[in-house]
């Protein structure tokens, strides 16, 4: 974002107190049913209203929406005649529907406040028995991601999808208590730098020890940083093994249209204490790169290549060949016999390992002095480097 941008950004909330998501419910529709306990307010693209109705079908002929079989317009919006809660095909939304004709199918956009997101957002990124703290720092992260979206977004049709490509979005069902205390305890609190809302980027479990950016996407971005993570250690999200055969890893190496022939070793530091960078992972241990070597050559596997090729909850691992990593001696260990080997996969986290760690927030929270409400800017002074925490509306 430029300076520019920011202030635009500024003046928006300022202006509109709470500023609008439009969050694609759906790209591909042909038909829906919306409806609203007090009504269906339908209103054309000039605002032009049509009628209200208790229940809503809506599809599309040609070029145009139709509402109750009656083609209106290229683009048409429902919002609730009184209130702000309608249903969208039995699941209850905030805020208003807009449809949009797109090559023969609807496209499908939920307008709704941010604040009122956030209570759809929260509950389905963050666990609402977690503490007070650890939801209220979900709250700001989610809230400062949409903005700095937002901002990306702004002359695209949507800011953000209902997926973990953004963050899920469960609409009022998913509410609950605590999750929308967070919310409305820290609204309008957003994470600056250099007084632009950050990428506010959040995974689950951080296993021990954050990444640098540079190592995990190529650019170097200041305040995702690799930090010291307090997830704890016993958990299945923290420390996990999975194991395979020789023939198996040969296969999905092929697969991926890497294979080397017969494995003969992995060339790849062995993972040790998190702190500094090498050659082939990053500061937290993450893999950048592991090179296999075979009977027909050698490939050089990018760490999130590696990842989703293994089907891992991590970048954050070792290769233990024949050696069990759970036993006293077990070490990693790299070289094939080119017999029935067992490779060992012994790894720790879960997600790309960059900004908040939940389940570190999670445990950090449980630090927090009786009576201490704003931990929560801890916890995410900890996870974010050198970023300010400000009310924007």
């Amino acid at each position: 974002m430029t300076k520019n941008q920011v202030e635009q950004v500024t003046t928006r909330v300022r202006v509109e107190n709470t500023p609008d998501v439009r969050v694609l419910l759906g790209s591909r529709r042909q038909d829906a049913s919306v409806s609203s306990a007090n009504g269906v307010t339908v209103l054309t693209s000039n605002n032009g209203k049509v009628g209200s109705h208790k229940v809503v079908s809506v599809g599309v002929r040609g070029n145009k929406i139709a509402v109750n079989g009656k083609a209106l317009d290229s683009v048409v919006t429902l919002k609730p005649t009184s209130g702000d809660i309608f249903t969208f095909e039995g699941k209850a939304y905030r805020g208003a529907l807009t449809l949009r004709a797109n090559n023969g199918a609807m496209m499908v956009i939920n307008a709704v406040p941010l604040e009122s997101y956030l209570y759809g957002v929260v509950p389905q990124e963050a666990i609402p028995s977690w503490p007070a703290a650890a939801l209220d720092a979900q709250a700001v992260a989610a809230r400062t991601y949409a903005l700095h979206t937002m901002e990306q977004n702004k002359n695209q049709l949507y800011d953000v999808s209902t997926s973990t490509d953004h963050q899920v979005y469960g609409g009022v069902s998913g509410e609950t208590q605590s999750t929308t205390a967070a919310v409305n305890h820290t609204k309008g609190v957003v994470m600056l730098y250099n007084n632009r809302p950050i990428n506010a980027l959040f995974h689950s479990d951080g296993g021990g020890y954050t990444e640098d950016s540079v190592n995990v996407w190529g650019n170097d971005i200041p305040y995702l940083k690799g930090v010291k993570d307090f997830s704890n250690s016993n958990s299945s999200a923290s420390n996990w093994t999975v194991s395979t055969s020789r023939s198996a890893l040969e296969g999905k190496l092929n697969a991926a249209s890497k294979g080397v022939g017969k494995l003969k070793s992995i060339q790849l530091t062995p993972l040790g204490n998190p702190g500094k960078a090498t050659a082939d992972r990053g500061v937290s241990g993450r893999i950048k790169s592991a090179t296999f070597v075979g009977t027909a050559g050698k490939v050089t596997v990018s760490g999130d290549d590696l990842r989703g090729m293994l089907g891992l909850k991590s970048t954050l691992f070792d290769f233990y060949v024949n050696q069990n990593p759970a036993s006293s001696t077990g070490k990693a260990y790299h070289t094939f016999t080119g017999k029935n080997d067992t490779v060992y996969i012994k790894g720790h986290g879960w997600g790309h390992g960059l900004g908040m760690s939940q389940w570190g927030a999670a445990e950090m929270a449980k630090r927090a002095g009786a009576g201490d409400t704003n931990y929560y800017q801890t916890i995410l002074r900890h996870y974010y480097s050198g970023i300010t925490l400000k009310k924007m509306y």
